[in-house]
């Protein structure tokens, strides 16, 4: 559940003392039993070879990753990679020609039952629809409605009882911030407000994995990071967050863990770190001159083995570093061989800009 509901504080203590009790229990157990029993060791969702073709193209071919309770797990990749399929495809809204979506038995059942551990997302669409939750670029609300008439009907299609359905959405209103605004019509919103109500719409029936399609295409730099602030805020009251977007920055900001989608394949996925890890001798380099000449310097720097391309930008000259750290040494050198006067000059690793370039351009040489 993505919010505490009232009375859940009087029990606090209580279940603080068992959280402490079942925690000193794990410690005392052998290594094997403590992975067996935590759950943040199993994944709650699993890609399997996951292959999709719309008639005679190839769309997605072996996808394979796992996705983990209260990731907050990037899908990047160009326009047309395939991210609003995959999307379609863990939430079961397509069949896939080949592997399968899995997930944990105990995000769908609230009884352990006889089920296996996992389960497939396709062949259990009415247990899926009542614990996943959609936003898509294109927004599903309704203009004509009030922001709380759109709650209130969005959670009447989930089956859910009129009194849970206001409890759920007072508290959605307070949480995107639209506790004011509960009595405009949606399409007097503003461009951020009416993407925190589909926000909001995509939580009304509470659920454990929330799909984020672009969340922030089109806003502006403020608003964007009101979303921001808001998948934050979701993700940190428990719900588990899947977030496709071709905006490498905010997936670098927002992103625990990221996918890189490209040619119908998954290049690399793992946590910035270990997609960094790839990349070691990868950094970058940003030189400012006071005068903002540049083309000396880029020239120099054409002739120096392991700098993979320079590029001007927002006064600055950035240098693309493949090599090691004498090739590093070779382009303070040649900055320090210029006559310009030197602003600043800044060394770091790889972003997640540069170790998609990289991923990309290696599958297509």
């Amino acid at each position: 559940m993505f919010w505490k509901k009232e009375g859940e504080k009087k029990d606090s203590s209580k279940s603080k003392l068992k959280a402490k009790e079942a925690a000193e229990e794990i410690k005392g157990l052998p290594d094997p039993l403590k992975k067996a029993i935590s759950p943040s060791n199993q994944p709650v969702l699993m890609l399997k070879k996951v292959s999709k073709s719309y008639r005679d193209k190839l769309v997605l071919k072996d996808v394979d990753f796992d996705i983990f309770h209260k990731d907050i797990f990037g899908i990047i990749g160009m326009s047309g990679s395939g991210k609003t399929t995959i999307f379609q495809l863990m939430s079961g809204i397509l069949k896939p020609q080949a592997g399968d979506v899995l997930v944990r038995n105990d995000l769908l059942f609230d009884k352990k039952r006889d089920y296996p551990d996992y389960v497939s997302v396709l062949k259990n669409q009415s247990r899926v629809k009542k614990n996943f939750g959609f936003a898509s670029q294109i927004p599903s609300f309704y203009d004509h409605l009030t922001v709380e008439e759109n709650l209130m009907f969005y959670g009447s299609l989930y089956g859910l009882k009129k009194k849970r359905v206001k409890e759920n959405a007072d508290r959605l209103l307070r949480l995107v911030d639209l506790e004011e605004d509960r009595d405009s019509v949606a399409a007097e919103l503003s461009g951020g407000m009416q993407r925190r109500l589909d926000i909001a719409c995509s939580l009304i029936h509470e659920p454990k994995i929330l799909f984020l399609d672009e969340p922030t295409s089109d806003l502006d730099p403020v608003m964007r990071k009101q979303i921001w602030h808001l998948i934050r805020e979701i993700n940190s009251q428990g719900t588990t967050i899947i977030i496709a977007s071709h905006i490498l920055d905010e997936v670098e900001q927002l992103c625990t863990k990221v996918a890189i989608l490209h040619e119908r394949r998954v290049l690399g996925h793992g946590t910035l770190k270990e997609l960094k890890d790839m990349f070691k001798k990868g950094r970058i380099v940003k030189v400012r001159f006071d005068s903002s000449r540049y083309d000396p310097l880029s020239k120099k720097l054409k002739k120096v083995k392991g700098i993979d391309r320079t590029l001007e930008q927002d006064n600055e000259l950035i240098v693309f570093v493949s090599g090691d750290d004498l090739t590093i040494r070779r382009v303070i050198k040649a900055v320090e061989s210029c006559k310009e006067r030197l602003v600043s000059l800044d060394v770091s690793d790889a972003t997640l800009t540069t170790i998609f370039e990289r991923l990309t351009r290696k599958s297509t040489e």
